[in-house]
């Protein structure tokens, strides 16, 4: 097989699963370690990948933004999952902030099943209406002006009521997850409320599904931090997961 063709499926394999190793290509093609580095350094010259440790993964794709309504209706159970993993993380009577988004209004609902008392945070109104139902909890909702798409509140009065207070966890939603660019997402509004919730929070948990991993919404919200821990699904490439590993960023599925 030339030099060519091989890349060229190699392009189709990552096209299609998001990730190959090396070790796999070098059984596929029967050919030497050395000449499969070879050719994804080259590919990646090329703008076609991005090599990883042990392989190689597609190149970052900007996340295209879609309201609330379409996105509540997309990854359902991959939201789900994370949901629950998040309350995980949860002790009765904490203190915590939820932002907004359909992975948060998730959260919400599971939440809704676990707990008996909770003070919580937020900024959506779509969340506050899920917890409001439970009459046991604390529910501060930090309003301001409304962004209808959203369902949510922003501005500087939502960020005055934050900035008062204090919480020991903080669950942020966000678009992209990548390496280079960090944590992004797509709403300028909510963008400083999020940074505002992550600065009143002791811990932080990032929850994104493994499509949102080496991928970038427009605006970046911070850098990765090492302190933060990230909650995905089992569908994360180990390749990916393995070089967040080798960066200190420590990622559960």
């Amino acid at each position: 097989m030339f030099a060519d063709e091989r890349k060229s499926k190699i392009i189709d394999m990552i096209h299609q699963n998001h990730s190959v190793t090396t070790s796999e290509l070098t059984e596929i093609f029967q050919v030497s370690l050395e000449t499969i580095r070879r050719d994804l350094e080259s590919m990646e010259k090329q703008g076609l990948l991005k090599r990883v440790h042990g392989g190689a993964v597609s190149v970052k794709e900007l996340q295209s933004y879609s309201n609330l309504t379409v996105r509540s209706n997309s990854r359902q159970a991959e939201k789900r999952k994370l949901a629950f993993m998040a309350c995980s993380y949860i002790k009765e009577k904490d203190y915590i902030a939820l932002d907004t988004g359909s992975t948060a209004i998730e959260l919400a609902k599971a939440i809704c099943e676990r707990f008996q008392n909770l003070t919580i945070l937020t900024n959506s109104l779509e969340v506050f209406h899920i917890l409001s139902e439970r009459k046991e909890y604390q529910i501060i909702l930090a309003g301001g002006y409304y962004l209808s798409e959203e369902k949510s509140f922003y501005g500087h009065l939502t960020l005055d009521m934050i900035r008062q207070l204090h919480v020991k966890k903080c669950f942020i939603t966000p678009s992209g997850v990548s390496l280079d660019f960090g944590i992004s997402d797509h709403v300028q509004e909510l963008i400083d409320i999020q940074r505002a919730m992550l600065e009143i929070a002791d811990e932080v948990y990032i929850l994104a599904d493994s499509s949102k991993f080496e991928s970038y919404a427009p605006l970046k919200i911070c850098d990765l931090d090492t302190s933060y821990q990230y909650l995905t699904d089992t569908s994360l490439p180990e390749n990916i997961f393995e070089t967040y590993q080798k960066a200190s960023i420590s990622i559960k599925k």
